[in-house]
């Protein structure tokens, strides 16, 4: 029998949009193209100006998404007891869908185990809450599927659950934390 994230790999490989635990909520994620990215944005009935969260199981994966100094990716790459996410500085040429109408991209180096090997296999993913945009969020697998029903791809039932409440949001370049 394949591992969980075995099949979420390979979901999320084919073009596929995936609901799974993280290390925070119940999420929604696919890869960081623009086609998967418009998928998901009206999947949730989503602005897409308002991009998503990368995934990531190390910072040396967002080398090609991130522009920071070393001292910025120090603090990027150091462990945190509680689930963070930093707006970083995007590179150019980043899909449109994935900033939205921003000059920086949200990111995370995940601390959830199912997530960090998904992403250690195929790079890092784009993700969001499992939720119709702006609607209390969906920390069920039988909810999401109610709610989304054959429009995902693949929905993981067993898996650790995160804290289930948003992580702590960070500006990387002033330190300012926009979320506690």
């Amino acid at each position: 029998m394949a591992s969980s994230s075995h099949i979420l790999t390979h979901v999320l490989s084919q073009g596929g949009i995936i609901a799974h635990q993280t290390d925070t909520v119940f999420g929604l994620a696919c890869l960081p193209q623009e086609a998967n990215l418009q998928r998901l944005a009206r999947l949730k009935q989503r602005d897409i100006g308002r991009g998503f969260i990368l995934l990531a199981s190390s910072c040396q994966q967002l080398n090609s998404f991130i522009e920071c100094t070393p001292d910025e990716l120090k603090q990027l790459n150091y462990p945190h007891t509680y689930p963070t996410t930093y707006l970083v500085n995007a590179k150019p040429h980043l899909p449109a869908s994935l900033i939205g109408q921003h000059s920086k991209i949200a990111v995370r180096i995940t601390q959830h185990p199912t997530v960090a090997e998904i992403c250690y296999k195929i790079g890092p993913i784009a993700s969001t809450s499992c939720n119709i945009s702006q609607q209390d969020i969906c920390n069920d697998a039988h909810v999401c599927r109610t709610l989304f029903g054959p429009h995902i791809d693949y929905i993981e039932t067993v898996s650790i659950t995160g804290t289930g409440q948003a992580s702590r949001i960070i500006d990387l370049s002033t330190q300012k934390i926009l979320r506690e």
